[in-house]
């Protein structure tokens, strides 16, 4: 079939594509390169699919959608403190883009749209682990756009009898990750510092737990939810493994993946998103207590819906994982 993946650049869409073109899919690929990277559009030296310079907000965007079946909306600010800082852009990105992306998609007769929302709308939220049928009630932008554009789905959904299913990700890693933006995801930091020998600065060494879920896994289900039979009207679904990692058990599987005896340093969590000094001018700065909840939220999703309707299991080890993650970031970083 033909697929369209915006955020087509990025760490989870790349992936996706190369699968898709592995097996014979004609895949296209829709990036701004706000922050994707060309590397990602390369696979055994050579470009796969291909690539369309656009942006998911272009008024223009249906012209790409001829003939597709499946969009996978992928593209978005996913950084919690890019988000909190330039909110407008964020709400612009992640939310009122997804309206015209499903518009492109509605006029242009796509049969299934896929939405990628995020776990961290379960962010206020008290369960030991996460049901999609929770009320969420999130505070921080990033959070709040995505469950914004949730909203959206609803309504296209509802209105014009569109298929889309909406995808809240847990913690995806695994390689192709970006190491270089200022707020790589934890598991990409700790990877670059430790190849440059550094001393990675983590600001967690509590036993709370988050979810992780290698991307080869993510890639299946995605798949899976292409290809399945009925429709769905903006139904939700976790994307998790259904198991919780702490900060200094992940630092331990680094250690051993890099065969290291590097030590962490770890910081006063109210300093977390110091990088991001904007945050705390004004008359209003944010609350150093809702930085400090946000390191210490726990975060595991029931996978039991996905399993239930897609028969899916997440199966990489976290062990097995976190070694090729090591392994791709010092490939990518020159050792």
């Amino acid at each position: 079939m033909k697929v369209l993946i915006t955020g087509g650049a990025g760490f989870v869409g790349s992936q996706l594509g190369q699968h898709l073109h592995r097996r014979g899919d004609e895949v296209v690929l829709l990036d701004n390169m706000s922050f994707g990277h060309l590397d990602n559009l390369v696979m055994d030296g050579r470009p796969f699919g291909r690539f369309v310079c656009a942006d998911v907000r272009d008024e223009d965007l249906e012209q790409y959608f001829a003939g597709v079946e499946v969009v996978v909306h992928l593209a978005g600010i996913a950084a919690l403190p890019v988000c909190q800082q330039r909110p407008g852009e964020a709400y612009d990105v992640n939310t009122a883009a997804v309206g015209n992306v499903l518009e492109a998609a509605r006029r242009a007769g796509v049969r299934r749209v896929l939405f990628s929302s995020t776990s961290a709308v379960y962010e206020n939220n008290k369960s030991p682990a996460f049901d999609e049928a929770e009320t969420v009630q999130p505070d921080l932008v990033y959070a709040s756009t995505k469950a914004a554009a949730e909203l959206v789905c609803d309504g296209f959904a509802r209105n014009y009898g569109m298929d889309i299913v909406v995808c809240r990700f847990f913690n995806v890693y695994g390689p192709h990750q970006d190491v270089l933006r200022t707020s790589p995801p934890f598991t990409s930091y700790v990877a670059r510092e430790l190849v440059c020998g550094r001393t990675p600065h983590l600001f967690n060494q509590s036993d709370v737990r988050r979810d992780y879920v290698y991307v080869d896994d993510v890639v299946d289900l995605l798949v899976r939810m292409m290809e399945a039979d009925g429709r769905f009207a903006a139904e939700r679904f976790n994307i998790c493994s259904g198991r919780g990692y702490s900060v200094p058990e992940l630092y331990q599987m680094f250690r051993t993946a890099s065969g290291t005896d590097i030590e962490p340093s770890y910081g006063d969590p109210e300093r977390f998103w110091d990088a991001y000094p904007v945050l705390f001018q004004g008359n209003c700065p944010l609350s150093r207590e809702r930085i400090v909840k946000e390191v210490y939220k726990e975060a595991i999703g029931k996978p039991d819906k996905a399993r239930e309707r897609f028969g899916w299991t997440a199966k990489v080890a976290i062990e097995d994982g976190i070694a090729a993650v090591y392994a791709d970031a010092k490939r990518r970083l020159g050792g």
